[in-house]
């Protein structure tokens, strides 16, 4: 499990690892029980930056620092699926043709308008959170994506790693990870805002993998990317909206 949870660490942030990690198909699934902590991985980095960000006078620039550290860490892989997902599914187009949008290297209309939306938001919303929500951010994104897995299949013809991903996500996978994250939001001061704000995430993640299963018949790499960050800018609204 170990190495499978560096194989993930590799493949989904920026973060070295050394040369020597291998993906080894049986690893990268068993460690998929402990995804939800990649997410405890990245936040603890936006934690360290948004501790720093307390000598900063100007809350945007702090919010600009986490924006932008975000992406670093990430690599920008969610939000390059978030723009193929949107191109895809609001191109009014059925069938193939949309896998066809989604794997266009070319950005269309809606691809652009969903970045600057995410972009925007997370760079408002990072300017108003307090540390705690930096780190609960990718934690419950990357629970939410579990759940939006659960059960489904992997409709593109081609396969590759997020085959191996989305058809992996069992009950035993869903189970852990909601644990992982009832555990880190009991944690967090204010507990009972961030257990009602993650789990009403997690709702919105299941019932938005249901329309993208309505419209293609499963999840796709692309789609997962697509569920994290509309997660993740979720989770960070309903959690300031309730702490007032």
């Amino acid at each position: 499990m170990a190495s499978g949870f560096l194989v993930l660490i590799s493949y989904f942030t920026r973060i070295p690892v050394g040369k020597k990690i291998e993906y080894n198909e049986d690893n990268f699934k068993e460690a998929l029980v402990i995804y939800t902590l990649i997410g405890a991985v990245i936040g603890l980095f936006l934690a360290f930056l948004r501790v720093l960000g307390n000598s900063m006078p100007i809350i945007f620039v702090r919010g600009l620092v986490l924006t932008i550290g975000y992406v670093l860490i990430t690599g920008g892989i969610h939000l390059d699926g978030a723009a193929d997902t949107t191109d895809g599914l609001f191109s009014g187009r059925t069938g193939e043709r949309i896998f066809e949008i989604m794997s266009d290297s070319h950005i269309g209309a809606f691809g652009v308008l969903s970045l600057i939306i995410i972009v925007l938001s997370q760079f408002v919303l990072f300017s108003y959170a307090d540390v705690f929500l930096c780190f609960m951010m990718p934690v419950v994104g990357r629970t939410s994506l579990i759940v939006a897995s659960w059960n489904r299949q992997y409709p593109k013809k081609s396969k590759g790693m997020g085959t191996v991903f989305v058809e992996s996500i069992n009950n035993r996978v869903l189970i852990i990870n909601l644990i992982i994250l009832a555990v880190f939001s009991i944690m967090m001061p204010h507990k009972f805002i961030f257990l009602t704000s993650s789990f009403s995430t997690l709702v919105v993640a299941y019932f938005v993998s249901c329309w993208i299963e309505d419209k293609i018949g499963g999840m796709t790499g692309d789609t997962c990317g697509f569920v994290i960050e509309l997660s993740q800018i979720t989770f960070m609204i309903l959690v300031l909206f309730l702490k007032g």
